[in-house]
């Protein structure tokens, strides 16, 4: 961790502390390091057959979906967009 964000994490820690708004980019990035250390710590768990099978519960296929293509369907523009593409 660099000295640039070692003090963006103490600045955003007072800034917290005082009830003022924190920056979100600093709090994505203390996520992300306590994340790697969780990992780091303890590792991934086993998956299951059952985390499997809930996981893949969650796709489904729909035939009518292949029949659909977003490239064929027109695109509602707004008056002012029409504006911009008519004006010029």
């Amino acid at each position: 961790m660099t000295e640039e964000q070692r003090i963006a994490i103490i600045a955003n820690a007072y800034r917290e502390s005082k009830g003022l708004p924190t920056n979100n980019l600093v709090e994505e990035f203390v996520s992300e390091i306590k994340t790697e250390e969780f990992v780091t710590e303890h590792g991934l768990f086993d998956v299951t057959d059952r985390d499997i099978e809930e996981e893949s519960s969650l796709f489904e296929h729909h035939e009518s979906a292949e029949d659909i293509d977003e490239e064929d369907e027109g695109m509602g523009v707004s008056d002012e967009m029409k504006g911009v593409y008519h004006d010029s």
